[in-house]
Parts: C-alpha cells; structure tokens; sequence
C-alpha cells in the first residue's frame, strides 16, 4: 500500500487551471522527487496535500484513506509535515523552542500553561536525544537559531518536521541557497533517513543532481499536467530535463 496516492488532481484559481489531472504515488521509504519549470504547479499541488489548498477535482489518499484536509493542521494531525524553503522559523528562539513551537510542554498542566510554566528543561533534553537519533548534527539545542549556519537551520527545520510527521515528510529545495558542504550534510541526512527510519519523502527541487542522487522516482510536471514518472535507475539527468522542457514527450 502506498503512503500517498495522488489521482486525476486538479485545481482551479477562476479561468486559471494551475493542475490538470496530476496521478503517482509515494510508496514507504521511497524518496520521490517533484520536478518542473517556474509555474509548473508543484508548489500548487504540495500546498493541496499539506492542507493550505483543497483539490478542485480528483483525489488523494494517505495509506488507502482518502483525504479533505481543511488547513495545513489537519494534514500535521494525518503525520504530514512540510519543510518550506523559509524553513519557517523563529530566529529568536533557541533550537528547542523552535522544535516544540506549538506543541509546548508545560509543567503544572493546564495551570502551568496558564501561567506560561513552560517544561524547558525536557524539551531541550528530549529534542538533544531525538536529533541525535536521526542523524542531525546540531550545536546545543540551547543555541538560538540566529547563530546557526544555513545548513544548520535546515537541519533544524527537517528534524522539527521528522519528530512530529509520522507517514509523509515534504520538502520544498531543501538544499537551495545552501553551500556544497552544507548541501551534502543535508543529502546524507534525507539518505541515512530513508535507509534506516524508512521514511517516505517527497522533494521539490530544482538541482537535477541532488534529484538525480537522493530520489528512487522522479514525477515531471510541465505546465501544470503530469508529463512522466521515471524511475532513477532507468533514466539520467538530461533526461529528466529533457522531460521538463518539452524536448521528449
């Protein structure tokens, strides 16, 4: 059974069809890879299955139950999480703060929250040990986020989204802006995840190596319709951008 299923999806904005009948599915621990042009309509179609937008028409499914998310927090609540390329965090706050924002812990329950007893002490504890177990190399979780390189942030932005999404982690050019060291700590990351954790991803990007590199399976969009699925073992990267610009069909 696959994580997500996505069939016949598309979306209207008024005259504008931004999707036109876009199909594929994530299977478990399978890195997919959501390529295309400027207004192909991958930001589109990720906002529907995160919950920012609803489908004009078609449907889509998270391990065979099919999905209405009405905002982005019914999608969390499903196990999906997605990692924008703002990263959305608060650079005042410290790596633990960051990790729990919204789901705070606090001591005393409801009179803690109340007022504002905040458990900083285990959450600090408790996001050391679980970055550590997935592999995410981060200075002391009492470390604004301020101080912290690219790299860093992002790392902190993925493993936010990995401690709280349990069936399906998006990621919108999770290495755009990043340095070629940088961008390697996070490449190794999204590969020792899926190897060890078997966790499921879907990566938008622009950067056909990384595509070419990380992903089992590359879905090509252009111009809102779905172009190809290509399996990486069976492709290459001038391919992949040959699908992208129209030079094969």
């Amino acid at each position: 059974m696959p994580v997500l299923s996505v069939e016949n999806i598309t979306k209207h904005f008024g005259a504008v069809e931004a999707l036109k009948g876009v199909t594929f599915s994530v299977e478990r621990g399978e890195v997919v890879a959501l390529v295309g042009d400027n207004g192909a309509g991958k930001s589109t179609l990720v906002k529907i299955i995160s919950g920012v937008y609803q489908p004009s028409g078609g449907a889509f499914y998270l391990n065979d139950t099919p999905c209405i998310f009405p905002n982005p927090a019914a999608a969390m609540a499903a196990g999906i999480e997605t990692v924008y390329q703002h990263l959305a965090l608060i650079e005042q706050l410290d790596v633990a703060d960051n990790i729990y924002l919204g789901r705070e812990l606090w001591r005393g329950g409801a009179l803690g929250k109340l007022f504002g007893w905040m458990d900083r002490a285990t959450m600090r504890r408790e996001t050391a040990q679980a970055l550590s177990g997935l592999h995410i190399k981060i200075p002391a979780p009492t470390l604004p986020v301020r101080m912290m390189s690219g790299g860093q942030r992002q790392a902190v932005a993925i493993g936010r989204a990995l401690l709280w999404g349990r069936e399906l982690l998006i990621l919108d050019e999770p290495t755009a802006a990043l340095g070629v060291e940088e961008t390697e700590q996070v490449l190794e990351m999204i590969e020792k995840l899926r190897a060890e954790r078997g966790i499921s991803f879907l990566v938008i990007s622009h950067n056909m190596q990384d595509v070419y590199r990380i992903a089992d399976k590359i879905v090509v969009l252009r111009q809102g319709r779905h172009v190809k699925t290509l399996n990486k073992s069976e492709t290459s990267p001038q391919d992949i951008v040959a699908y992208i610009t129209g030079a094969k069909e």
